[in-house]
């Protein structure tokens, strides 16, 4: 039955029909399918184990309504993953953190890093002294665009003016972006603060072996801007970021 099923492709689950006494089956996870099963049928008036094969039928109609069941959302992930042939761009062949614990959700092309600027020497030992880092507000030039990547960014690299790598990675460890007006952020230590309002993630060093020691090439990510506009943040991939590391 695990031959038939990881054989023939979306196959759900697998079952034979056999002249037996004890039906039998076996959940992969959690709920009815995606699993393996055996049902005997007998030529009997009484107990042919027709009924438990019926039973069985119908608990998957049910749960073929329920469309909030896991098995819905990992058909979802398998069509998405393969609806297009892999890019040639997101094969990493560099070390990188084991996907486990904290770490489990690691997947290069799908884990975003932000790019931020700091203005100072002072600047940066205010971000190294709080664990935080501070983006503009409004539509200006320079506020962070609140999109997907950006939010649920996990990284966050830092340079400054003048520098053509940077090896100051940081971990994103909050869970969101918190709004901070000028006066939290003098209550705060912020050096010299100009806007009325901030956005705010916290921070904590990285302490992967497999990024100590690295610096990057901010200046050859797809979303670097050069002259006044180096100082804007944007987002790249860690996919993309390790493509240019410098050892």
């Amino acid at each position: 039955m695990h031959a038939y099923k990881d054989a023939i492709r979306r196959t759900g689950g697998a079952y034979v029909l056999y002249p037996g006494e004890k039906p039998l089956t076996k959940r992969g996870f959690h709920e009815i399918i995606p699993g393996l099963g055996a049902f005997p049928l007998r030529p009997s008036k009484r107990d042919s184990g027709v009924g438990e094969l019926k039973a069985f039928i119908l608990e998957v109609l049910d749960h073929f309504v329920n469309r909030a069941s896991q098995r819905e959302k990992m058909a979802f992930r398998t069509f998405d993953i393969h609806k297009d042939p892999p890019d040639s761009k997101n094969q990493i062949r560099e070390a990188l953190p084991e996907t486990f614990h904290s770490n489990r959700g690691l997947l290069p092309d799908e884990t975003f890093v932000l790019v931020g600027y700091y203005h100072s020497e002072e600047h940066y030992e205010w971000i190294k002294q709080n664990k935080l880092y501070n983006f503009r507000m409004g539509t200006g030039a320079g506020s962070l665009v609140l999109d997907k990547e950006s939010v649920n960014a996990k990284y966050l690299l830092l340079h400054t003016k003048g520098e053509k790598v940077s090896e100051a990675l940081w971990r994103i460890v909050s869970s969101g972006l918190s709004v901070f007006s000028k006066e939290d952020m003098i209550k705060k230590g912020y050096p010299h603060p100009s806007q009325d309002h901030y956005l705010l993630i916290q921070l904590e060093p990285v302490m992967d072996p497999e990024f100590q020691g690295l610096s990057w090439d901010f200046r050859s990510l797809s979303g670097y801007s050069p002259g006044r506009a180096s100082a804007f943040p944007f987002t790249s991939s860690l996919a993309e970021l390790m493509r240019h590391k410098i050892r």
